[in-house]
């Protein structure tokens, strides 16, 4: 499949979604949303096709509950003509991004080597749990009956963060920035989500949330595509 071309509609089908989603178009933005995720799953499948092994299903899986996280966001928006329970499925999207962000955390330790981030480059773990503590801290006395549920969260989604920067060395250069950058736009768009709904409310917070979140998936699969090049050529 023709990246540039796959970019471009991956992309087009983001905005369109932005622009139906601020202009309470309900019903086609519930169909454009539901389109973005799949697109990457069909790109991916193609570009790793022929050398499917474990790492590639589990990103897949990954992706999956990511497609359910997003769906189950969206009809919990409150905008659609018909009645859902917004802080069900509220629990049910984040439960599902939770499972995405332990399968993306399986599917990174997978690369054998080095555990840098507890050696040369643990101020990269400092750095990660010192931004946790301080989102905890904003964020604690807020989140009432979701105080669990965020903060194992924000557990897992920091692992993912931490597994993702543990690749350095394993893989080669070009997929670990790729991840390394997915993750933190992962992470970044997540916590977005945790300030303007419990917190306080940002400008903009559902378009930054949207770019931050599906930037980072496509750079994320981009990086686990790189991998599995380099892995074939090295088979080779």
């Amino acid at each position: 499949m023709n990246q540039n071309r796959f970019t471009l509609w991956y992309f087009l089908i983001s905005i369109v979604f932005i622009v139906l989603e601020n202009t309470h178009v309900a019903i086609p933005a519930l169909i454009a949303k539901g389109l973005i995720i799949p697109s990457l799953m069909v790109f991916y499948h193609f570009e790793v096709r022929g050398n499917y092994g474990l790492f590639h299903r589990i990103i897949m899986t990954g992706l999956f509950f990511s497609w359910v996280g997003d769906v189950s966001l969206q009809l919990a928006d409150g905008n659609l003509p018909f009645h859902f329970s917004g802080d069900k499925l509220f629990i049910v999207g984040l439960a599902a991004f939770l499972i995405t962000q332990l399968i993306y955390f399986v599917a990174f330790i997978l690369p054998k080597g080095k555990n840098l981030i507890f050696s040369s480059r643990l101020y990269q773990t400092i750095l990660v749990l010192l931004f946790g503590t301080v989102m905890m801290y904003f964020l604690y006395r807020k989140l009432g009956d979701m105080r669990i549920p965020v903060i194992a969260y924000m557990v897992i989604i920091l692992m993912m963060l931490l597994s993702a920067l543990n690749r350095y060395g394993k893989v080669n250069g070009l997929s670990y920035i790729l991840v390394v950058f997915g993750a933190i736009l992962f992470v970044i768009s997540d916590s977005l989500i945790a300030i303007n709904r419990f917190q306080m409310k940002i400008d903009f917070a559902g378009i930054l949330i949207m770019i931050t979140y599906v930037t980072a998936q496509y750079l994320i699969i981009l990086g686990c595509i790189r991998q599995n090049i380099i892995s074939q050529k090295a088979e080779n």
